[in-house]
């Protein structure tokens, strides 16, 4: 029987440093099974885009080995490429939180068996603008922005750590943002610390977390998350507490399920993070969630079979 063809997309840099002597050791591990391995190193930022964009219609699987930014990346490129491959995830990154929504084995063996042991399922992804994918969050305001600006060294060194330290440094200097926000038709206005539209259990390793029986990863919906100006120390505190409980009281944390996000800052320009990445700054944006974008390998059932 011929062998399917697999690209594997290695990240030698992501939070769990793999040298290059032993990243090829991920090809070996395809040996002896239905697929044929095809290794390549990503160079730098986008260049697992750039090539999973190029190669994705050559293969029957697209498997990367890195973080979040790592699979965004990839889905980024297998979406452009216009090709219907599924992707597999061998999750290796620092905080994982994608991994830890759907199931997917941190330990790279077990990860890998998924793959070989499991079909591809459908997972919504969400578009930031006309062009940009994301596969589990875009977020702004507080704590965002240690997740893109801290240096890589030091969170393959510190791992989580190094994001808190960096969200400390963030908390001195809060600043409301001014938002208007419609969510399916609805609109919502105020002054906010923090905004995401997320489709994950939890985001920045648990920082935030969602009760499981509201979040459904194809169901064509997403979650908008804002928090809105603490008046004094003391609700800001009960705020941090409240989103780590996944307590959501609609007065200062403020929950929607829906499809289409539009987002206008009154024109000041606001930097996004897109799945831990930094994804420009933008005073207007659109963002819409895609059902079914792609397919991945993982162990969680789709709504239709959990009705």
């Amino acid at each position: 029987m011929e062998k399917k063809k697999a690209l594997i997309l290695v990240n030698p840099r992501s939070g769990r440093i793999v040298p290059r002597r032993t990243a090829f050791s991920f090809g070996s591990d395809f040996q002896n099974t239905i697929y044929e391995p095809f290794i390549r190193l990503t160079t730098g930022p986008q260049d697992a885009t750039d090539v999973a964009a190029r190669l994705a219609p050559k293969f029957d699987v697209v498997v990367c080995r890195g973080g979040d930014g790592t699979l965004s990346e990839t889905i980024n490129g297998v979406l452009q490429s216009g090709a219907d491959v599924p992707i597999g995830y061998i999750p290796g990154g620092t905080t994982n939180d994608f991994a830890k929504s759907n199931d997917i084995p941190i330990d790279d063996m077990a990860a890998i068996r998924l793959i070989l042991e499991n079909d591809p399922v459908p997972q919504d992804v969400g578009l930031f603008g006309e062009s940009r994918y994301f596969c589990y969050t875009a977020c702004f305001g507080l704590f965002t922005k240690s997740s893109y600006a801290t240096d890589q060294h030091i969170k393959n060194r510190f791992g989580y750590a190094a994001y808190l330290a960096a969200g400390v440094q963030e908390l001195r200097q809060i600043r409301p943002i001014p938002l208007c926000v419609t969510v399916d038709g609805e609109t919502i206005e105020g002054e906010f610390i923090f905004g995401s539209v997320t489709n994950a259990y939890a985001v920045g390793g648990g920082v935030m977390k969602f009760p499981r029986e509201c979040v459904s990863f194809d169901d064509g919906l997403m979650e908008l998350v804002l928090v809105r100006k603490p008046k004094n120390p003391a609700e800001l505190l009960r705020v941090f507490s409240d989103v780590q409980k996944g307590i959501f009281d609609d007065q200062t944390i403020v929950v929607r399920s829906g499809k289409v996000f539009l987002f206008d800052f009154l024109g000041a320009e606001i930097p996004w993070s897109i799945d831990g990445e930094f994804g420009g700054e933008t005073d207007e944006v659109a963002v819409q969630c895609i059902r079914h974008g792609i397919h991945i390998f993982k162990k969680n059932q789709t709504t239709e079979e959990t009705q």
